[in-house]
């Protein structure tokens, strides 16, 4: 009887010792069918778990690894996460779904939007700062992990007239824009009629900034559908200097 149980016992703990094997190669991707058929694996094929672009590999010829080690970094551009780190006084204005709207350090001509799904509850490291994370929308072309960028968080949506920044031009502590005016026929140079485009300088005052565009309030109305200098506003304010109120 005793060596019944004996047996019984020892029988429980190889076929523990069994199915754990099997469970390790079975997680190795090595055929069990294979195993019993006397097949011996001397390969093992490594799958990724996502898609990407190996970017490192950490593992040497010959070195010994295991689950727990890492053997190389894969990247994915295709699910970017955005990290970005607000100070604790702005904190209460934080709250998942927010919109990012944000451009490269080294690139601020085009904009990008990600969306909050976590915000920290720990400070960063010895700072004051929470970091806030946020997953990457619409395109992103561009794009490559660990690069720096500037953010700036909406806590609220309000629709303002705008311009791009360099529309504005600041002279003796007045802001200004430039309509062009009705062409003028210009005979002096040829006998054909020649529309030449002038242009008029308005006062406008300053509103918040945002990658790039700014608030116009302006100081006296404007019609609807006149054309604005967005691009060489500062030339044409140089060539008006020498030649007058418009030119």
């Amino acid at each position: 009887m005793k060596n019944l149980q004996r047996i019984n016992t020892e029988l429980q703990t190889l076929r523990a010792t069994r199915n754990a094997l099997q469970q390790q190669l079975t997680t190795m991707g090595i055929s069990l069918q294979g195993v019993n058929n006397g097949i011996v694996t001397t390969t093992l094929n490594v799958l990724a778990p996502i898609n990407g672009t190996i970017s490192d590999v950490m593992a040497q010829i010959g070195s010994n690894v295991d689950a727990s080690t890492p053997i190389a970094r894969i990247v994915n551009n295709s699910q970017l996460h955005l990290d970005v780190f607000v100070y604790e006084k702005d904190l209460p204005k934080i709250r998942n779904k927010q919109i990012i709207h944000f451009t490269l350090t080294n690139m601020q001509d085009k904009e990008y939007d990600a969306e909050v799904y976590s915000i920290g509850a720990a400070f960063a490291n010895d700072t004051k700062t929470i970091p806030v994370h946020a997953v990457v929308k619409g395109g992103k072309n561009g794009l490559i992990d660990g690069m720096n960028i500037t953010a700036i968080i909406s806590t609220s949506t309000v629709a303002v007239p705008a311009l791009p920044t360099d529309a504005i031009v600041t002279s003796a502590g007045q802001d200004y824009i430039f309509i062009e005016s009705n062409p003028i026929p210009d005979t002096a140079k040829s006998g054909k009629n020649e529309k030449v485009k002038h242009f008029k300088r308005i006062p406008v005052s300053r509103g918040v900034s945002d990658v790039g565009f700014t608030q116009v309030i302006l100081v006296n109305s404007m019609r609807p559908g006149t054309k604005i200098v967005t691009k060489g506003a500062f030339f044409v304010s140089a060539k008006m200097s020498n030649k007058g109120d418009e030119e």
